[in-house]
């Protein structure tokens, strides 16, 4: 490579005069040398990339595939971020079992596969999979028309981002689609077209977010047609979410998704698989009982001074290095590259596939090396951008991911800052005044302004939202280290509390009874929602699966054998709910993704069941949850005007709307003693656990952190409640915890 880049140079006449002429005879032995590690490289792809795609649906594919399919049906798309509710949608299509999420993605970006969506799932992948292929070489030749680098190794370049390209392909995600507009809009900046290359990054961040953030870059720049055009585009997109998507959809997406986003807090925080700095400092200073039950301390201050601190600082030194060019041109191509990979280096969460973007950022920077005549610096470059793009390896002792041993699981990110610091030294090297003169007292005052105002920012927000998220540890009901990424919708029962966990093949119910931990095993499709008499010994799940959606009954003290052995209570019915007294069963049935509440007796043969069968509540209330109240009423939530709120429903169908509580309201649950009501509030985007006194009305705040608290259920004495809540996790991948109500 290193040759070609010289004979590129020599052919280059943008530094004809500016530089020492370097010999154009390009070595034919190192020529058929990169021919044959491209060679190489492409039959890696072909094989561990694009045929296992084409073969398997796997994940992330069936993400944007299910929501897409959901948009076309008419479905509300609002429920998307919600992970049952979208498992449940999955199971019903009857494609290939597996655990689907949507978090923390964007709505607009299922609507490049809505008009296929209609096809089934991996034909559906098989045509994005091909567009892909189509994307690679439409950014490759805006590559060619942005550089003096032959396309043989812009091809190179390419594919030695070997496990960024797999898992793009692997996974169908939509990076080398991200790709091609930051490619698109780099060329379009560097053509001096700066309006249409913020429209193209605005497109670019409703896919990705982290484009948009172009428009610091813009200020920073003095480029203000660029950041109208970002502005203008941003401005266009939020109108269509709008438009498309409805208001509901977008400020779930804006007030609980993208603040958590923002935090690292979607999936496991704490996994050494993303290898950034922010997971890194919450292994290192942040304790969780089951994903990081080991760090070096528990010293969360720590981190909330850190990870703002480190982050400024990286912004402020690029930034620096950026403004000493400010002689050299709007559009300056080494700038745009090392602005995009301060974005990448910052990512709170980035999975393997991010760094498709880290190929813009390779061939700008060796691009600016030939020209500037620096062929072995480009080389060590390459290398670098290999590694970090390479399959690398973690010490393979899981033990070892504790204390200052998890620095060992991020090899990643130390590659990353020595590419930095490569970048840096470029961006020093290329400034038309002295690096002494550079750091003069004005500067340093002014970059020491801005990091100090931007850590103190972020420690202030750190602490906020930090506040209180440690609070129930001691009140968890267990650690469970081999699978603990799961626990939601308990239901207390005189043989144990019985909740439904998650596995990396779906979903299934488990009973912890004397601190102990029991898988229950199911059949096909997914277990969710258990219901239960509180003394008896009878239990009823939902079973979603190719089928559709159906309770299932089985007897507690059976379970230890597995589900294999229940009965159908109800077909086409969700989310069952029993009455005290054992008489009545309620639950929801779908209506083109609304729910509609009905109920139907639990005595007597199946027939007699489903002749009995009836609707309470209509699909135009779109019922969520609900409980039983003494009486056989039922309170159950219901999204009325973009705000949900509590109803009670008697069994003649008289539907009245509760006036307490007053706040936006789910997952009521009656006390066994009927004297309380507990619920869900939503307050700032996080939803926290209340208890009403349905004598007196006294509303009372259990749990307040910047975090979710939900699917609250009462001991069998109604003096607490076992809760599920995500503080201190990823987003809606709960834990179990305990709260004294009186």
């Amino acid at each position: 490579m290193v040759d070609d880049i010289g004979a590129t140079v020599s052919q280059t006449p943008e530094v004809a005069g500016t530089a020492a002429s370097v010999p154009g005879r390009k070595n034919p032995w190192v020529a058929w040398s990169q021919l044959v590690l491209l060679a190489v490289l492409v039959l890696y792809f072909a094989v561990k990339a694009f045929l296992p795609a084409w073969t398997h649906l796997n994940s992330d594919f069936p993400n944007y595939y299910l929501t897409a399919s959901l948009y076309r049906r008419g479905y509300p798309v609002e429920q998307v971020y919600d992970w049952t509710w979208f498992q449940r949608q999955w199971d019903h299509t009857g494609s290939e079992h597996r655990v689907v999420s949507y978090v923390p993605l964007t709505e607009p970006s299922a609507l490049v596969i809505a008009p296929w969506a209609g096809l089934p799932p991996l034909r559906a992948k098989h045509v994005w999979l091909v567009m892909n292929l189509l994307f690679l070489a439409l950014t490759a030749i805006l590559l060619k028309f942005s550089t003096t680098i032959r396309m043989p190794t812009i091809a190179l370049l390419i594919f030695l981002a070997t496990l960024p390209l797999r898992d793009n392909f692997l996974l169908g995600q939509w990076h080398v689609f991200v790709l091609l507009l930051l490619t698109l809009a780099a060329w379009l900046y560097f053509s001096r077209r700066f309006f249409s290359s913020g429209i193209v990054l605005a497109l670019a961040a409703g896919m990705k977010i982290y484009p948009a953030l172009f428009l610091i870059y813009f200020v920073f720049k003095k480029q203000w047609r660029a950041a109208m055009g970002l502005i203008a585009g941003l401005l266009a997109g939020a109108a269509l979410s709008l438009g498309v998507f409805g208001w509901d959809a977008c400020m779930i997406f804006a007030r609980e998704v993208l603040p958590r986003a923002l935090k690292a807090e979607t999936f496991d925080p704490y996994a050494v698989q993303w290898e950034s700095l922010s997971a890194l400092l919450r292994h290192l200073f942040v304790a969780e009982p089951e994903l990081n039950p080991a760090p070096v301390a528990h010293l969360p201050w720590l981190f909330a001074l850190l990870q703002p601190l480190l982050h400024g600082l990286i912004f402020v030194v690029f930034m620096w290095a950026i403004s000493l060019r400010a002689g050299k041109g709007e559009g300056s191509k080494l700038e745009w590259a090392a602005y995009l990979f301060m974005l990448l280096l910052v990512s709170p969460q980035p999975a393997p596939y991010h760094f498709v973007a880290l190929i813009l950022v390779a061939v700008l920077v060796i691009d600016d090396l030939v020209r500037h005549q620096q062929p072995a610096i480009a080389g060590w470059v390459a290398l670098i951008y290999a590694l970090i793009c390479g399959p690398l390896h973690r010490v393979p002792h899981q033990a070892v991911a504790r204390g200052w041993g998890s620095l060992l699981f991020f090899p990643k990110l130390a590659l990353l800052v020595v590419f930095a610091g490569v970048l840096l030294w470029i961006l020093v090297s290329r400034a038309p005044e002295s690096f002494r003169s550079a750091l003069y007292l004005r500067n340093a005052a002014i970059a020491g302004c801005i990091l100090i105002v931007f850590a103190t920012a972020g420690f202030v927000s750190n602490v906020r939202h930090l506040k209180g998220q440690f609070e129930n540890y001691k009140s968890r009901l267990f650690a469970r280290p081999d699978d603990p990424l799961f626990a939601s919708e308990p239901k207390i029962t005189a043989s144990g509390i019985w909740f439904v966990g998650m596995t990396k093949d779906g979903y299934e119910l488990r009973r912890l009874k004397a601190g102990v931990v029991q898988d229950v095993p199911g059949t096909e499709g997914d277990w969710l929602h258990p219901a239960a008499l509180d003394r008896g010994d009878s239990m009823w799940v939902e079973q979603a699966w190719a089928g559709g959606s159906r309770v299932m009954h089985f007897v507690a003290e059976d379970a230890s054998d597995g589900l294999a052995g229940m009965t159908v209570e109800a077909e086409n019915a969700e989310e069952p709910i029993v009455s005290a007294d054992g008489e009545l069963m309620a639950f929801t049935r779908e209506v083109r993704g609304r729910n509609s509440l009905w109920v139907r007796p639990l005595q007597g043969d199946l027939k007699t069941k489903a002749a009995g069968e009836r609707e309470l509540v209509g699909a135009e209330y779109d019922v969520r949850d609900a409980s039983f109240a003494p009486g056989h009423e039922v309170v159950f939530s219901a999204r009325r005007n973009g705000r949900f709120r509590l109803h009670l429903v008697s069994q003649l169908g008289k539907i009245e709307e509760m006036s307490n509580p007053t706040c936006s309201a789910r997952y009521p649950a009656i006390s066994p003693d009927g004297e309380w009501l507990a619920f869900s509030c939503e307050q700032g985007g996080n939803w926290q656990i209340h208890t009403l006194n349905r004598r007196t009305g006294e509303d009372v705040q259990l749990t307040s952190a910047e975090c979710n608290s939900i699917t609250p259920a009462w001991t069998l004495d109604s003096r607490s409640l076992v809760y599920a809540t995500d503080c201190g996790r990823g987003l809606g991948l709960t834990a179990l915890a305990e709260v004294r109500v009186k």
